[in-house]
């Protein structure tokens, strides 16, 4: 579970998951800030973080456990539709099991998650 609270500053939020915190901030309309990721940047950055770790953790099955790995996600917000858009770059080394890489995160925890109908409820 996730906590916002609203902080003094014009549209800057902490996030506390835990012992783990964060910030979120935005600019509109010449308020607020970039002191921390906006809304639409946490989305990409779990969907991003999770994929990581995927392609790390079939990496290392396959032997690597220190390999090169990295993605990248732009959410792209569209009339009828949210489309996320991922890069997959791997070492040049390791490029031989991309196709085995690519197939676990495309069914890493996150995307599986966003795949799905969602709903929204008021506790």
């Amino acid at each position: 579970m996730i906590e916002a609270v609203a902080l003094p500053t014009p549209w800057q939020v902490r996030f506390q998951a835990g012992d783990n915190e964060g910030l979120a901030d935005t600019l509109k309309g010449g308020i607020g800030g970039t002191a921390g990721m906006r809304p639409h940047e946490l989305l990409e950055a779990a969907l991003a973080t999770c994929m990581t770790i995927s392609a790390r953790m079939a990496l290392a099955e396959l032997g690597f456990t220190d390999a090169e790995v990295s993605v990248r996600v732009h959410l792209e917000r569209e009339e009828s539709a949210t489309r996320f858009r991922y890069e997959l770059a791997l070492n040049p080394a390791l490029e031989v099991h991309r196709s085995a890489v690519t197939k676990r995160i495309e069914c890493s925890p996150v995307r599986s998650t966003l795949s799905r109908q969602l709903l929204f409820e008021a506790a």
